[in-house]
Protein backbone atom coordinates (compact mmCIF):
# COMPACT_ATOMS: atom_id res chain seq x y z
CA UNK A 1 0.00 0.00 0.00
CA UNK A 2 1.20 2.89 -1.08
CA UNK A 3 0.10 6.72 0.53
CA UNK A 4 0.87 10.31 -0.66
CA UNK A 5 0.83 13.48 0.56
CA UNK A 6 0.28 16.05 -1.67
CA UNK A 7 0.35 19.59 -1.51
CA UNK A 8 -0.92 20.79 -5.30
CA UNK A 9 -0.06 24.02 -6.62
CA UNK A 10 -1.67 26.84 -5.11
CA UNK A 11 -0.93 30.56 -3.81
CA UNK A 12 -0.23 32.22 -0.39
CA UNK A 13 -2.02 34.76 1.65
CA UNK A 14 -1.25 38.05 -0.04
CA UNK A 15 0.44 39.42 2.98
CA UNK A 16 3.06 37.12 2.85
CA UNK A 17 4.11 37.58 -0.75
CA UNK A 18 4.55 34.81 -3.55
CA UNK A 19 6.93 33.05 -1.54
CA UNK A 20 6.23 32.02 1.83
CA UNK A 21 7.03 28.02 1.75
CA UNK A 22 6.52 25.57 4.73
CA UNK A 23 6.21 22.04 6.02
CA UNK A 24 2.54 21.35 6.03
CA UNK A 25 2.10 20.54 9.23
CA UNK A 26 -0.67 17.92 9.26
CA UNK A 27 1.08 16.14 6.47
CA UNK A 28 4.31 15.86 8.47
CA UNK A 29 2.68 14.49 12.09
CA UNK A 30 0.15 12.10 9.84
CA UNK A 31 3.30 10.56 7.86
CA UNK A 32 5.20 9.77 10.96
CA UNK A 33 2.41 8.07 12.45
CA UNK A 34 1.00 5.84 8.89
CA UNK A 35 4.76 5.60 8.80
CA UNK A 36 5.65 4.00 12.86
CA UNK A 37 2.41 1.97 12.46
CA UNK A 38 3.72 0.44 9.28
CA UNK A 39 0.46 0.90 8.01
CA UNK A 40 1.29 2.39 4.27
CA UNK A 41 4.83 3.05 1.96
CA UNK A 42 4.57 6.96 3.14
CA UNK A 43 5.63 9.48 0.87
CA UNK A 44 5.32 13.52 0.12
CA UNK A 45 4.55 15.56 -2.85
CA UNK A 46 4.87 19.45 -1.99
CA UNK A 47 4.12 20.93 -5.81
CA UNK A 48 4.63 24.46 -4.12
CA UNK A 49 8.17 23.69 -2.42
CA UNK A 50 9.03 22.08 -5.72
CA UNK A 51 7.31 24.60 -7.94
CA UNK A 52 5.90 22.38 -9.66
CA UNK A 53 2.62 23.44 -11.48
CA UNK A 54 -0.56 21.27 -12.75
CA UNK A 55 1.16 19.09 -15.44
CA UNK A 56 4.27 18.21 -13.88
CA UNK A 57 2.17 17.39 -10.15
CA UNK A 58 0.44 15.02 -12.63
CA UNK A 59 3.14 13.88 -14.24
CA UNK A 60 5.53 12.95 -11.01
CA UNK A 61 2.13 11.18 -9.66
CA UNK A 62 2.15 9.02 -12.77
CA UNK A 63 5.65 7.88 -12.05
CA UNK A 64 5.06 7.16 -8.23
CA UNK A 65 1.69 5.47 -8.60
CA UNK A 66 0.37 5.77 -5.40
CA UNK A 67 -2.76 3.22 -4.70
CA UNK A 68 -3.76 6.50 -1.75
CA UNK A 69 -3.35 10.11 -1.92
CA UNK A 70 -4.23 12.28 0.95
CA UNK A 71 -5.30 16.04 0.90
CA UNK A 72 -5.26 18.78 3.98
CA UNK A 73 -4.37 21.07 6.13
CA UNK A 74 -4.73 22.09 9.74
CA UNK A 75 -3.77 25.66 9.70
CA UNK A 76 -5.57 28.12 8.48
CA UNK A 77 -2.82 30.71 7.57
CA UNK A 78 -1.89 28.62 4.83
CA UNK A 79 -4.66 29.87 3.13
CA UNK A 80 -8.05 28.82 5.24
CA UNK A 81 -10.96 27.21 3.42
CA UNK A 82 -9.39 28.15 -0.12
CA UNK A 83 -6.95 25.26 -0.45
CA UNK A 84 -9.87 23.41 -0.70
CA UNK A 85 -10.51 24.44 -4.18
CA UNK A 86 -6.82 23.69 -4.72
CA UNK A 87 -7.24 20.04 -3.41
CA UNK A 88 -10.14 19.60 -5.47
CA UNK A 89 -9.39 20.66 -8.42
CA UNK A 90 -5.89 18.14 -8.20
CA UNK A 91 -8.14 14.73 -7.11
CA UNK A 92 -10.18 15.53 -10.38
CA UNK A 93 -6.98 15.55 -12.61
CA UNK A 94 -5.96 12.58 -10.23
CA UNK A 95 -8.50 10.57 -10.84
CA UNK A 96 -9.14 11.07 -14.62
CA UNK A 97 -5.44 10.15 -15.20
CA UNK A 98 -5.34 7.60 -13.01
CA UNK A 99 -9.08 6.35 -11.64
CA UNK A 100 -8.17 4.01 -9.50
CA UNK A 101 -6.31 6.05 -7.01
CA UNK A 102 -8.13 6.33 -3.80
CA UNK A 103 -8.26 9.63 -2.77
CA UNK A 104 -8.49 10.71 1.01
CA UNK A 105 -9.37 14.41 2.44
CA UNK A 106 -8.77 15.23 6.06
CA UNK A 107 -8.13 18.52 8.82
CA UNK A 108 -10.14 22.03 8.16
CA UNK A 109 -13.46 22.04 6.36
CA UNK A 110 -13.34 17.88 5.81
CA UNK A 111 -13.80 18.09 9.98
CA UNK A 112 -16.79 20.44 10.07
CA UNK A 113 -19.11 19.21 7.29
CA UNK A 114 -17.51 16.07 5.68
CA UNK A 115 -20.64 14.86 3.87
CA UNK A 116 -21.01 18.42 2.15
CA UNK A 117 -18.30 18.57 1.39
CA UNK A 118 -18.17 14.71 -0.22
CA UNK A 119 -21.38 15.60 -2.06
CA UNK A 120 -20.09 18.39 -3.80
CA UNK A 121 -17.00 16.73 -4.88
CA UNK A 122 -17.60 13.45 -6.38
CA UNK A 123 -13.44 12.84 -6.82
CA UNK A 124 -13.43 12.67 -3.57
CA UNK A 125 -13.28 8.87 -2.31
CA UNK A 126 -13.27 9.34 1.92
CA UNK A 127 -13.42 12.35 4.28
CA UNK A 128 -11.56 12.20 7.55
CA UNK A 129 -13.46 13.83 10.82
CA UNK A 130 -10.16 14.52 12.64
CA UNK A 131 -10.31 17.39 15.52
CA UNK A 132 -7.71 19.21 15.42
CA UNK A 133 -5.95 17.25 13.12
CA UNK A 134 -6.66 14.05 15.13
CA UNK A 135 -6.53 11.92 12.01
CA UNK A 136 -3.78 9.63 12.76
CA UNK A 137 -6.15 6.92 13.80
CA UNK A 138 -9.01 6.46 11.42
CA UNK A 139 -6.89 6.82 8.62
CA UNK A 140 -4.62 3.80 9.86
CA UNK A 141 -7.53 1.59 10.16
CA UNK A 142 -8.83 3.16 6.80
CA UNK A 143 -5.74 1.72 5.01
CA UNK A 144 -5.46 -1.31 6.37
CA UNK A 145 -9.11 -1.93 5.51
CA UNK A 146 -8.35 -1.28 2.03
CA UNK A 147 -6.09 -4.19 1.75
CA UNK A 148 -8.77 -6.45 2.83
CA UNK A 149 -11.04 -7.71 -0.16
CA UNK A 150 -13.57 -7.41 1.66
CA UNK A 151 -13.69 -4.20 2.96
CA UNK A 152 -16.06 -2.36 5.65
CA UNK A 153 -15.80 1.20 6.53
CA UNK A 154 -18.76 1.27 8.44
CA UNK A 155 -17.10 0.67 11.88
CA UNK A 156 -14.15 3.30 11.53
CA UNK A 157 -14.54 5.87 13.72
CA UNK A 158 -14.24 9.61 12.12
CA UNK A 159 -14.53 8.38 8.57
CA UNK A 160 -16.68 9.70 6.05
CA UNK A 161 -17.76 6.71 3.26
CA UNK A 162 -19.58 6.96 0.01
CA UNK A 163 -22.00 3.89 0.29
CA UNK A 164 -23.16 3.79 -3.23
CA UNK A 165 -24.94 7.04 -3.60
CA UNK A 166 -25.50 7.72 -0.17
CA UNK A 167 -22.26 9.53 1.84
CA UNK A 168 -22.34 8.00 5.38
CA UNK A 169 -20.95 9.43 8.16
CA UNK A 170 -19.76 7.14 11.04
CA UNK A 171 -19.56 8.03 14.31
CA UNK A 172 -16.88 10.62 15.76
CA UNK A 173 -14.26 9.16 18.28
CA UNK A 174 -12.41 10.57 21.02
CA UNK A 175 -9.90 13.58 20.84
CA UNK A 176 -6.20 11.93 21.12
CA UNK A 177 -5.75 12.89 24.59
CA UNK A 178 -1.71 12.29 24.87
CA UNK A 179 0.27 14.47 22.24
CA UNK A 180 3.50 13.00 23.40
CA UNK A 181 2.48 9.47 22.27
CA UNK A 182 2.80 10.22 18.28
CA UNK A 183 5.76 10.14 16.61
CA UNK A 184 8.14 12.57 15.91
CA UNK A 185 6.84 14.64 12.22
CA UNK A 186 8.44 12.72 9.26
CA UNK A 187 10.46 16.00 8.17
CA UNK A 188 12.59 14.03 6.50
CA UNK A 189 10.08 13.33 4.05
CA UNK A 190 10.07 16.99 2.71
CA UNK A 191 12.47 19.13 0.52
CA UNK A 192 13.71 20.87 3.75
CA UNK A 193 15.81 22.57 1.96
CA UNK A 194 12.89 24.35 -0.40
CA UNK A 195 11.69 26.26 2.45
CA UNK A 196 11.32 30.21 2.99
CA UNK A 197 9.27 32.21 5.31
CA UNK A 198 8.06 35.93 3.91
CA UNK A 199 9.34 35.52 0.50
CA UNK A 200 12.38 37.14 2.62
CA UNK A 201 13.60 34.72 5.11
CA UNK A 202 15.79 31.68 4.43
CA UNK A 203 16.10 28.45 6.43
CA UNK A 204 12.75 29.43 7.30
CA UNK A 205 10.04 26.66 8.98
CA UNK A 206 6.64 26.18 10.85
CA UNK A 207 5.91 23.49 13.72
CA UNK A 208 2.64 22.70 15.66
CA UNK A 209 2.56 21.59 18.90
CA UNK A 210 -0.63 21.69 20.10
CA UNK A 211 -4.27 20.86 19.34
CA UNK A 212 -7.38 22.34 20.74
CA UNK A 213 -7.56 25.75 22.44
CA UNK A 214 -9.53 27.41 25.82
CA UNK A 215 -10.87 30.10 24.56
CA UNK A 216 -13.32 28.78 21.70
CA UNK A 217 -14.12 32.12 20.26
CA UNK A 218 -18.07 32.29 18.45
CA UNK A 219 -16.08 33.80 15.66
CA UNK A 220 -13.10 31.88 15.59
CA UNK A 221 -11.69 30.31 12.18
CA UNK A 222 -10.83 27.40 14.13
CA UNK A 223 -14.37 26.06 13.97
CA UNK A 224 -13.79 24.75 10.51
CA UNK A 225 -11.36 21.96 12.18
CA UNK A 226 -13.94 20.94 14.81
CA UNK A 227 -16.50 18.12 14.57
CA UNK A 228 -20.43 19.46 14.98
CA UNK A 229 -21.86 17.08 16.65
CA UNK A 230 -19.02 17.89 19.65
CA UNK A 231 -18.41 21.53 20.10
CA UNK A 232 -16.97 21.16 23.33
CA UNK A 233 -13.72 19.41 21.92
CA UNK A 234 -12.78 22.79 20.48
CA UNK A 235 -11.94 23.35 24.13
CA UNK A 236 -9.87 20.68 24.78
CA UNK A 237 -6.92 21.50 24.89
CA UNK A 238 -3.91 19.45 23.95
CA UNK A 239 -0.02 20.03 23.98
CA UNK A 240 2.70 18.37 23.84
CA UNK A 241 5.76 18.67 26.60
CA UNK A 242 8.18 21.13 26.59
CA UNK A 243 10.77 19.09 26.32
CA UNK A 244 9.09 17.34 23.63
CA UNK A 245 9.23 20.63 21.61
CA UNK A 246 12.61 21.24 22.04
CA UNK A 247 13.80 18.46 20.48
CA UNK A 248 11.85 18.85 17.79
CA UNK A 249 13.40 22.31 17.34
CA UNK A 250 17.13 20.68 18.08
CA UNK A 251 16.08 18.49 14.60
CA UNK A 252 15.22 20.70 12.80
CA UNK A 253 18.17 23.24 13.54
CA UNK A 254 20.49 20.16 13.52
CA UNK A 255 19.70 17.93 11.19
CA UNK A 256 17.53 20.94 8.69
CA UNK A 257 19.46 23.95 9.12
CA UNK A 258 17.04 26.24 10.48
CA UNK A 259 17.19 29.16 11.60
CA UNK A 260 13.90 30.38 11.87
CA UNK A 261 11.10 28.87 13.16
CA UNK A 262 6.76 29.36 13.88
CA UNK A 263 5.15 27.90 15.85
CA UNK A 264 1.40 27.57 14.24
CA UNK A 265 -0.42 26.64 17.27
CA UNK A 266 -3.58 28.97 18.33
CA UNK A 267 -2.17 29.04 21.86
CA UNK A 268 1.31 27.89 21.56
CA UNK A 269 1.68 29.24 25.56
CA UNK A 270 -1.18 27.91 27.01
CA UNK A 271 0.46 25.25 29.60
CA UNK A 272 2.40 26.84 32.07
CA UNK A 273 4.36 23.60 32.51
CA UNK A 274 5.25 23.25 28.99
CA UNK A 275 6.59 26.85 28.71
CA UNK A 276 8.40 26.10 32.38
CA UNK A 277 9.93 22.94 30.51
CA UNK A 278 10.86 24.46 27.37
CA UNK A 279 12.90 27.07 28.95
CA UNK A 280 15.04 24.95 30.84
CA UNK A 281 15.82 22.56 28.24
CA UNK A 282 16.53 25.16 25.20
CA UNK A 283 19.08 26.57 28.02
CA UNK A 284 20.31 23.25 27.99
CA UNK A 285 20.69 22.94 24.13
CA UNK A 286 21.48 26.43 23.06
CA UNK A 287 20.23 26.30 19.34
CA UNK A 288 21.39 28.70 16.71
CA UNK A 289 17.58 29.22 15.65
CA UNK A 290 15.21 32.24 16.61
CA UNK A 291 11.20 31.57 16.66
CA UNK A 292 7.68 32.74 16.91
CA UNK A 293 4.82 32.05 18.06
CA UNK A 294 0.94 33.28 18.31
CA UNK A 295 -0.32 33.15 22.15
CA UNK A 296 -2.99 34.43 24.25
CA UNK A 297 -2.30 37.64 26.07
CA UNK A 298 -3.67 36.50 29.45
CA UNK A 299 -0.97 33.64 29.95
CA UNK A 300 1.85 35.96 28.14
CA UNK A 301 0.75 37.65 31.46
CA UNK A 302 0.83 35.12 33.65
CA UNK A 303 4.76 33.70 32.14
CA UNK A 304 5.78 37.10 32.53
CA UNK A 305 8.41 35.71 34.91
CA UNK A 306 9.60 33.51 31.81
CA UNK A 307 9.89 36.53 28.96
CA UNK A 308 13.47 37.10 29.69
CA UNK A 309 14.15 33.68 29.55
CA UNK A 310 12.47 33.29 26.80
CA UNK A 311 13.91 36.00 24.82
CA UNK A 312 17.67 34.50 25.46
CA UNK A 313 16.47 30.94 24.61
CA UNK A 314 14.99 32.27 20.88
CA UNK A 315 11.75 33.91 20.96
CA UNK A 316 12.09 37.19 19.34
CA UNK A 317 8.30 37.88 18.57
CA UNK A 318 4.28 37.06 19.34
CA UNK A 319 0.98 37.24 18.10
CA UNK A 320 -1.57 37.79 20.49
CA UNK A 321 -5.33 38.53 19.36
CA UNK A 322 -7.16 41.79 20.32
CA UNK A 323 -11.10 40.67 20.03
CA UNK A 324 -12.53 44.41 19.84
CA UNK A 325 -12.50 48.26 20.49
CA UNK A 326 -14.00 48.87 23.58
CA UNK A 327 -12.92 46.03 27.20
CA UNK A 328 -17.06 45.26 26.79
CA UNK A 329 -16.39 44.02 23.06
CA UNK A 330 -12.92 42.16 24.49
CA UNK A 331 -14.87 40.62 27.34
CA UNK A 332 -17.46 39.76 24.70
CA UNK A 333 -14.93 37.57 23.08
CA UNK A 334 -14.47 35.06 26.58
CA UNK A 335 -11.04 34.85 26.41
CA UNK A 336 -10.76 33.34 29.66
CA UNK A 337 -11.20 34.25 33.57
CA UNK A 338 -8.59 36.89 33.73
CA UNK A 339 -9.66 40.31 32.77
CA UNK A 340 -7.58 41.54 29.42
CA UNK A 341 -8.93 44.63 28.42
CA UNK A 342 -7.18 47.75 26.21
CA UNK A 343 -5.13 48.94 29.52
CA UNK A 344 -3.88 45.30 30.29
CA UNK A 345 -3.23 44.73 26.43
CA UNK A 346 -1.46 48.26 26.09
CA UNK A 347 1.04 47.28 29.24
CA UNK A 348 1.72 43.40 28.13
CA UNK A 349 3.23 45.17 25.20
CA UNK A 350 5.06 47.76 26.74
CA UNK A 351 7.05 44.74 28.72
CA UNK A 352 7.37 42.54 25.89
CA UNK A 353 8.94 45.49 24.29
CA UNK A 354 11.39 46.58 26.64
CA UNK A 355 12.42 42.97 26.99
CA UNK A 356 13.57 43.19 23.14
CA UNK A 357 10.30 41.15 21.84
CA UNK A 358 8.11 42.83 19.06
CA UNK A 359 4.64 41.88 19.11
CA UNK A 360 1.96 41.51 15.87
CA UNK A 361 -1.65 41.56 17.07
CA UNK A 362 -4.54 40.22 14.47
CA UNK A 363 -8.16 41.73 14.88
CA UNK A 364 -11.53 41.76 13.07
CA UNK A 365 -13.81 43.20 11.04
CA UNK A 366 -17.17 42.54 9.35
CA UNK A 367 -19.38 41.49 12.80
CA UNK A 368 -23.13 41.98 12.07
CA UNK A 369 -23.30 44.92 13.81
CA UNK A 370 -20.30 47.08 12.96
CA UNK A 371 -20.54 50.55 11.27
CA UNK A 372 -18.09 52.92 10.08
CA UNK A 373 -17.74 54.53 13.58
CA UNK A 374 -17.15 50.92 15.23
CA UNK A 375 -14.80 50.04 12.73
CA UNK A 376 -12.60 53.65 13.72
CA UNK A 377 -13.26 52.95 17.23
CA UNK A 378 -10.89 49.35 16.82
CA UNK A 379 -8.61 50.99 14.97
CA UNK A 380 -8.31 53.83 17.82
CA UNK A 381 -8.01 51.17 20.24
CA UNK A 382 -5.27 49.06 18.67
CA UNK A 383 -3.33 52.38 17.89
CA UNK A 384 -3.02 52.86 21.65
CA UNK A 385 -2.42 49.68 22.76
CA UNK A 386 0.46 49.95 20.03
CA UNK A 387 1.91 46.35 18.55
CA UNK A 388 4.47 46.34 16.25
CA UNK A 389 2.61 44.98 13.70
CA UNK A 390 -1.08 44.52 12.96
CA UNK A 391 -2.90 42.32 10.36
CA UNK A 392 -6.57 43.07 10.41
CA UNK A 393 -8.71 39.63 8.97
CA UNK A 394 -12.01 39.91 7.63
CA UNK A 395 -14.68 37.36 9.10
CA UNK A 396 -15.63 34.48 8.06
CA UNK A 397 -18.47 32.70 8.72
CA UNK A 398 -17.11 29.09 9.37
CA UNK A 399 -19.09 26.25 9.43
CA UNK A 400 -20.13 24.36 12.55
CA UNK A 401 -19.08 28.65 14.20
CA UNK A 402 -22.40 30.13 16.35
CA UNK A 403 -21.63 32.93 13.99
CA UNK A 404 -22.00 30.37 10.82
CA UNK A 405 -25.33 29.34 11.83
CA UNK A 406 -26.75 32.71 12.64
CA UNK A 407 -25.45 33.87 9.73
CA UNK A 408 -27.27 31.12 7.35
CA UNK A 409 -30.23 31.39 9.49
CA UNK A 410 -30.38 35.17 8.26
CA UNK A 411 -29.06 34.51 4.97
CA UNK A 412 -26.89 37.29 5.02
CA UNK A 413 -23.62 35.02 3.33
CA UNK A 414 -23.51 36.60 -0.24
CA UNK A 415 -20.95 34.07 -1.81
CA UNK A 416 -19.90 30.26 -1.02
CA UNK A 417 -16.76 30.39 -3.69
CA UNK A 418 -14.10 28.42 -1.13
CA UNK A 419 -11.61 30.31 -2.92
CA UNK A 420 -12.85 33.60 -0.99
CA UNK A 421 -12.84 31.90 2.59
CA UNK A 422 -9.13 32.91 3.33
CA UNK A 423 -9.85 35.67 6.04
CA UNK A 424 -8.30 38.51 3.34
CA UNK A 425 -11.88 38.84 1.80
CA UNK A 426 -15.35 39.52 2.71
CA UNK A 427 -18.22 36.98 2.09
CA UNK A 428 -21.45 38.91 3.75
CA UNK A 429 -22.02 42.31 4.51
CA UNK A 430 -22.52 44.18 7.84
CA UNK A 431 -26.02 45.51 8.85
CA UNK A 432 -24.33 48.90 8.25
CA UNK A 433 -21.85 48.21 5.42
CA UNK A 434 -21.88 46.10 2.14
CA UNK A 435 -18.73 44.45 1.55
CA UNK A 436 -17.13 46.56 -0.54
CA UNK A 437 -17.30 49.40 1.90
CA UNK A 438 -15.92 47.32 4.74
CA UNK A 439 -13.22 46.02 2.70
CA UNK A 440 -12.25 49.74 2.14
CA UNK A 441 -12.59 50.68 5.95
CA UNK A 442 -10.23 47.72 6.80
CA UNK A 443 -8.07 49.19 4.14
CA UNK A 444 -8.14 52.82 5.42
CA UNK A 445 -7.58 51.09 8.76
CA UNK A 446 -4.36 49.32 8.05
CA UNK A 447 -3.03 53.18 6.22
CA UNK A 448 -3.79 54.69 9.42
CA UNK A 449 -2.21 52.52 11.29
CA UNK A 450 1.02 52.61 10.25
CA UNK A 451 0.69 56.53 9.43
CA UNK A 452 1.88 57.32 12.86
CA UNK A 453 5.39 59.06 13.09
CA UNK A 454 7.83 56.82 14.44
CA UNK A 455 6.25 53.56 14.37
CA UNK A 456 7.49 52.08 11.40
CA UNK A 457 11.02 53.86 12.31
CA UNK A 458 10.88 51.45 15.62
CA UNK A 459 9.53 48.28 13.63
CA UNK A 460 12.87 48.94 11.36
CA UNK A 461 15.32 49.80 14.18
CA UNK A 462 13.96 48.67 17.59
CA UNK A 463 15.03 45.52 17.86
CA UNK A 464 17.76 43.20 17.84
CA UNK A 465 16.80 40.61 15.31
CA UNK A 466 16.85 40.94 12.30
CA UNK A 467 13.53 39.16 11.68
CA UNK A 468 11.28 41.90 12.80
CA UNK A 469 12.49 44.14 10.02
CA UNK A 470 12.73 41.62 7.56
CA UNK A 471 9.00 40.63 8.14
CA UNK A 472 7.29 43.80 7.85
CA UNK A 473 9.07 44.92 4.84
CA UNK A 474 7.68 42.15 2.96
CA UNK A 475 3.98 42.29 4.71
CA UNK A 476 4.56 46.25 3.62
CA UNK A 477 5.40 45.34 0.18
CA UNK A 478 2.51 43.24 -0.15
CA UNK A 479 -0.23 45.77 1.83
CA UNK A 480 -1.58 46.85 -1.36
CA UNK A 481 -2.42 43.30 -2.96
CA UNK A 482 -4.02 42.93 0.35
CA UNK A 483 -6.18 45.62 0.57
CA UNK A 484 -7.39 44.95 -3.02
CA UNK A 485 -8.17 41.55 -1.89
CA UNK A 486 -10.14 42.94 1.06
CA UNK A 487 -12.54 44.94 -1.00
CA UNK A 488 -12.28 42.75 -4.30
CA UNK A 489 -12.74 39.07 -5.03
CA UNK A 490 -9.32 39.07 -6.24
CA UNK A 491 -8.45 35.18 -5.27
CA UNK A 492 -4.91 34.63 -3.69
CA UNK A 493 -4.82 31.15 -3.24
Amino acid sequence: MKLLFITPPMGNWAPWGDRHLAVNSLHSQVAGFIREKKSAEVSVLDCRALGLDDDQMLDEIKQRRPDVVFFGAMIAAAGGAAQLNRFHEAMKRIKEALPETITVGGGLMYTAIPKKVMTENRQLDFAIVGVFGDVEYPLSELLEELKKPARNFADIRGLTWRNGDEVVLNPGRPVIGNLDELPMPAYDLFPMDKYYGYSVIPNYNEAVTSRGCEGACHFCYEWWLVDQRNPRDFSTHRTRGGRAVAEEMELLNKTYGVKALTFMDDDFSSDRQKMVDLVEALEEKKLDMSWFCLSRAQNMIRDADLVPRLRKVGMYQVLIGIDGGTDEEIAEAHKGPMKVGVKELKELVQFLRKNDISTISTYLNGFWEDDEAKIRQRAKAVDEIDPDIVMIQLLNPIPGSPIYKKAVKDNVIETDNLSLYDLEHCVMPTKHLTRHQLGELTGWAFQSFYSKPGRIERILNGYSSPYVKMKFLSFKNNAAKYEKGAAEDAVAI
